[in-house]
């Protein structure tokens, strides 16, 4: 598994709360770009973030939160905001980063394998915080074996 770690400064994003199983967070998603449509804003995208608060392997599918975000090039007004639109704030600090290409259906296994053998091989431990994935392309325009995603490890050393 090729990590890499890197420092993260604190970054806001917008996003869409989703709760229920992660694999449906493309309703979110859906939602949250028929928003930045609405509002014009679609040209000053930099990347689409799903953030992930809770443990699957703990929580019942129904029990998960995650966050369907966008981040802009600039910071948004708060009249741009609506009822669900919302800042989500992306904590700063050490992440190990891995890269995956392939479909997004296929990230299971990438986060069993940090979890199961990585980290407990490393010298780094999981904080806290929840983990990330910035993705690269869009999965409406990109075949999906060709979809990059980076997944985003919040980790301290041991």
């Amino acid at each position: 598994m090729n990590i890499t770690i890197e420092n993260r400064e604190m970054v806001t994003v917008y996003g869409i709360r989703h709760c229920g199983p992660y694999p449906e967070i493309h309703k979110a998603f859906n939602a949250l770009w028929d928003w930045a449509l609405a509002e014009d804003l679609t040209a000053q995208v930099r990347a689409a973030i799903a953030v992930y608060h809770d443990n699957p392997k703990v929580k019942t599918p129904e029990q998960c939160r995650s966050d369907a975000c966008l981040q802009f090039e600039h910071p948004l007004p708060d009249q741009q905001l609506s009822e669900i639109v919302r800042p989500v704030l992306i904590t700063g600090g050490c992440y190990a980063i891995y890269r995956h290409i392939g479909p997004y259906s296929a990230l299971e296994p990438v986060y069993n394998e940090f979890y199961n053998s990585w980290l407990p091989a490393s010298d780094f431990q999981k904080t806290d915080q929840p983990s990330f994935e910035v993705y690269q392309n869009n999965p409406m325009e990109t075949p999906e074996d060709q979809l990059i995603t980076d997944l985003y490890f919040p980790v301290t050393g041991k």
